[in-house]
């Protein structure tokens, strides 16, 4: 029998929201009723469509380096193009920290109520801060006492930072990553792409294989390769990132219109889905594990920016970094199980909470870059030995303090060993002495008699 123990309880992914659908409806003549080819839907679709009938979810991370998750759509407008935006809550440290990797929305007060709505326009040369930001700072902070905020103008912070193509469903399943900023969307017809833009994102598709549009039982359309992508806000794409942070925002899908491309329902940037959403960009972190000759029991003390098996941990280690290590060894059903440097088997996932054994030939120094636990983090225990670390925060623990808080938790566990110098040392439940700090970055051996 077997029961989970939660020392540590890390919220790493998850959050699974369903985007509520139609929350803020554009006016009518704002909608796009042509596809990304400029061909018109049908009469009875543009008078029976409206987003409130998609349906939208969104997963993300609820704390992560950087923002990304998985959208996934079903009954959004066929061979239609969508920018993906985060847009902040005006007055928020969060909407200044939108606002400075991406866009600004710039609104006055007259007396009465807030006018002259636009864009700020001048991106410069791509870095921060631009001219964009420069205007900002000058009238974030001018007062007017008439205004609901007392200050003369609200900016409102927004972030493109992806966009997609639907397929003759209105279906998409978009993975995406806050790591770029654009201004807009073009299609390549329009304006010559460049390689400070973001990636062309082509379909090919026949109007007839849907039914958005006017059928008359023949070949009413032809078969149609579009192409569009993103211009870029700020430079480099790819290299665009919100700062650490709480955010609350909202996730929001637009229209593109192509500035106006292809005619009178061409369409102006309609505001189509939006849902509100909770994260924490991290901070980044290294950590430098000292490895020595011989055998190493070590562990994971962060979460590492991207994830590790065996093999391209030795990799990490050897090609990346110089050292020297050849076997990585976990502890699994009561015995060692090995991944050997080079060898295509036994791959195994290495993971926050266990420990590993790895085997060097030389002594050298591994830096992990990622970010560091926020809450606690569950194990399971078992009766018998157990390999584990304790990427400790918020909470230190030495041996004993490790082996009171199992046995608050409903475990009795007698024994906590650590590798030093190349053998076992062990601390005893109960016993004053050789009481060891537990080290986030090592591995340790608990032996549990009793789980309940």
């Amino acid at each position: 029998m077997k029961r989970k123990l939660v020392y540590l309880l890390l919220v790493v992914m998850g959050l699974l929201l369903i985007i509520a659908r139609g929350i803020s409806a554009a006016p009518a003549s704002d909608y796009r009723w042509l596809d990304v080819a400029n061909q018109q839907y049908s009469s009875y679709y543009m008078s029976n469509y409206t987003y409130e009938q998609a349906q939208v979810t969104l997963s993300y991370p609820v704390r992560d380096l950087v923002f990304n998750g998985t959208l996934t759509a079903t009954n959004l407008k066929p061979n239609f193009a969508y920018q993906v935006k985060l847009i902040g809550e005006p007055g928020t440290e969060a909407n200044e920290r939108i606002g400075l990797v991406g866009r600004w929305w710039q609104e006055e007060w007259n007396g009465t109520t807030w006018v002259n709505g636009q864009n700020l326009n001048d991106k410069g040369d791509g870095s921060s801060p631009n001219p964009n930001d420069e205007a900002y700072f000058d009238r974030r902070d001018m007062p007017d006492p008439t205004s609901p905020t007392g200050l003369k103008y609200k900016f409102t912070g927004y972030l493109v930072l992806d966009y997609f193509i639907t397929d003759e469903n209105g279906e998409v399943e978009l993975a995406f990553e806050a790591d770029s900023s654009y201004h807009v969307l073009w299609k390549t017809t329009q304006r010559t792409w460049t390689s400070s833009d973001g990636p062309v994102k082509s379909t090919t598709f026949d109007a007839d294989d849907a039914g958005a549009y006017e059928d008359s039982g023949g070949d009413d359309f032809p078969v149609q390769i579009e192409s569009i992508y993103g211009e870029w806000e700020r430079l480099p794409v790819g290299g665009v990132f919100l700062a650490p942070g709480d955010y609350q925002a909202e996730f929001v899908l637009t229209e593109e219109s192509f500035h106006g491309s292809g005619g009178t329902y061409a369409g102006n940037w309609a505001q189509a889905i939006s849902q509100d959403v909770a994260f924490t960009v991290a901070e980044r972190v290294s950590e430098i594990l000292h490895l020595s000759p011989g055998w190493n029991l070590m562990a994971l003390p962060i979460f590492p920016e991207s994830s590790f098996t065996a093999q391209s941990l030795l990799d990490d280690i050897n090609v990346g970094q110089g050292g020297s290590c050849s076997e990585v060894d976990r502890w699994l059903n009561g015995g060692w199980d090995a991944h050997v440097d080079g060898l295509l088997i036994n791959d195994f996932a290495i993971t926050m909470g266990e420990g590993y054994f790895m085997k060097c030939s030389t002594h050298s120094d591994w830096t992990v870059d990622g970010m560091t636990p926020s809450e606690e983090l569950m194990v399971t225990l078992l009766v018998g030995w157990n390999l584990i670390s304790v990427p400790y925060p918020p909470q230190s623990y030495d041996a004993q303090s490790l082996l009171d808080k199992f046995e608050a938790e409903g475990s009795i566990c007698t024994e906590v060993d650590r590798w030093l110098n190349g053998g076992w040392d062990a601390h005893i439940d109960g016993l004053s002495f050789n009481n060891f700090s537990i080290d986030p970055d090592k591995g340790y051996f608990v032996r549990c008699i009793s789980i309940e």
